[in-house]
C-alpha cells in the first residue's frame, strides 16, 4: 500500500482526464471515473488523485480576472465538484498553463500567477499541472521561462502549503542543450516534471516505440529524482483498451514506469477496462517497485537485450529486461552481473507469478517486450 501523504514523497498515483476524454470532460464524467476509482479497488491499491486536464476553463476569464470554468459542461462548479472528489476520499487535481493559452487555446496563467494559485486554493485544489502551450512573450528565454515555472510554484505553495506542483518545462527543451538544466532547475522547485514527449501516436504499432522511446529518455535522468521529485513519464493506461495497445502492451509500460519510479496517473475510462487490466494497475508487486522511492541507476546489456536493476522492495532485486533489438532475441547473463554471491538464485516473473531457479539468468524476448523479474539468491 501507498502512503497517504500529502504531498506525498512517494511518486503520485491518481487519474487524469486527458487521454480519454480530451476536452469532452464534464462534471458527471469526472464523478464517475471518480467513484469507479474506488468501486473497482484502484484507490485502495493507492490511485488516490484526480485530476481534470485541459478543457475545464470558460473560454474566458471573470470580469474580474478571475479563471472561470465552462458552465455548460461544470454547471455546479469546480468548487463542487472537488467537494465531491474529497468526499470519496480522493484528492483533486486541475490544470492550467504558463502562457496566455492553454494548448487547446484556452485562458492560462500568464500574469495572473497570484491569482490562479489564490483560486485554486479557494477551490480546495490539491494538484495543479501548469503545462507549456507558448503564448509567452516574443523573445522569452529559456531561463526567464523557468524562472516564470519557479515563481508559479511559489504562488501555488503561498496558498497552499501541501499543493503538488507538476509541470512540463523540460518539454520543449528535449533534444535541446537546454533540456538538462530545465529538468535540474525543476527538481528544485516542482514535485514532478514531464520529461518525455506525449503519447502518440495511441495505436496498437505505437505501443512499443512510446514505451521504449520513454525509457531511453528518462535512463539518464534518475540523479534528479528523489523524496517528493520525480521524473514525469506520462500518463499510464492512456485511453486502453480503445488505442489498440494490448495488456502486454500495458504491462510493458506499466513495468517501466516502475523501474522509473514514475507518476502513475491512469487515463482511460475505468469502466471499460477488463479485469485483466485492472488487475495489471493494481499488481502489489509493481506498484511497491514504483513506490520503492528509487529510480533506476543500473543496467547492463547482452546483444540487444538490455537488464535494468533496482533493489526489489520484497526482497532482492527487482530486474527489467528489455529487448530493444529489432527481432526475437535472447539475453543471457551471470548471477555475478545482478550482485548475486550464491550459485542459484530465484527468479520470480511479476506478471505470470512463475518462479525458477538457476545457475544463470536467460531470457528470450519478442521485439520491443520486457520482462519484470524478482531475483533472490537461494
Amino acid at each position: 500500500m501507498t502512503s497517504s501523504e500529502w504531498p506525498p514523497s512517494l511518486p503520485v498515483m491518481g487519474y487524469n482526464t486527458w487521454y480519454q476524454f480530451r476536452t469532452d470532460i464534464t462534471e458527471s464524467e469526472v464523478v464517475r471515473q471518480a467513484q469507479l476509482l474506488v468501486s473497482s479497488g484502484l484507490a485502495a491499491a493507492g490511485y488516490n488523485c484526480v485530476n481534470l486536464d485541459d478543457g475545464w476553463m470558460d473560454a474566458k476569464r471573470a470580469a474580474n480576472g478571475q479563471l472561470a470554468w465552462d458552465a455548460a459542461k461544470f454547471p455546479r462548479g469546480i468548487l463542487w465538484l472537488a467537494g465531491q472528489i474529497h468526499a470519496l476520499g480522493l484528492r483533486f487535481g486541475i490544470y492550467t498553463a504558463i502562457g496566455t493559452r492553454t494548448c487547446q487555446s484556452l485562458p492560462a496563467s500568464w500574469g495572473h500567477y497570484d491569482q490562479d494559485a489564490k483560486t485554486f486554493a479557494s477551490w480546495g485544489v490539491d494538484f495543479v499541472k501548469v503545462d507549456d502551450c507558448g503564448g509567452l512573450p516574443e523573445g522569452t528565454t529559456v531561463d526567464a521561462l523557468t524562472e516564470h515555472f519557479r515563481q508559479f510554484g511559489a504562488c501555488l505553495r503561498q496558498y497552499n502549503p501541501e499543493v503538488v506542483y507538476s509541470q512540463e518545462l523540460p518539454i520543449h527543451q528535449i533534444g535541446k542543450p537546454s533540456f538538462l538544466p530545465a529538468v535540474r532547475a525543476s527538481a528544485e522547485f516542482a514535485h514532478m516534471w514531464r520529461v518525455a514527449h506525449d503519447e502518440y501516436p495511441l495505436t496498437q504499432a505505437g505501443a512499443a516505440p512510446i514505451i521504449l522511446g520513454h525509457l531511453a529518455a528518462d535512463l539518464p535522468l534518475h540523479p534528479f529524482a528523489g523524496p517528493g521529485h520525480w521524473n514525469d513519464l506520462d500518463m499510464v493506461a492512456p485511453a486502453f483498451p480503445a488505442s489498440g495497445w494490448t495488456l502486454a502492451d500495458l504491462r510493458n509500460q506499466l513495468s517501466v514506469w516502475a523501474m522509473e519510479a514514475s507518476p502513475l496517473l491512469i487515463s482511460a475510462d475505468i469502466g471499460a477496462l477488463s479485469p485483466a487490466a485492472l488487475g495489471a494497475l493494481k499488481d502489489p508487486h509493481m506498484i511497491a517497485i514504483d513506490q520503492s522511492g528509487k529510480q533506476c541507476s543500473e543496467v547492463i546489456m547482452d546483444e540487444h537485450i538490455e537488464a535494468l536493476m533496482k533493489p526489489d522492495p520484497n526482497g532482492g532485486i527487482a530486474v527489467l529486461f528489455v529487448n530493444l533489438g529489432p527481432d526475437s532475441g535472447t539475453g543471457r547473463f551471470s548471477l555475478s552481473q545482478f550482485g548475486i554471491t550464491s550459485a542459484r538464485a530465484s527468479g520470480y516473473n511479476v506478471w505470470t507469478g512463475s518462479t525458477t531457479t538457476s545457475t544463470e539468468v536467460s531470457v528470450t524476448l519478442e521485439a520491443g517486450q520486457t520482462m519484470l523479474m524478482q531475483i533472490m539468491e537461494i
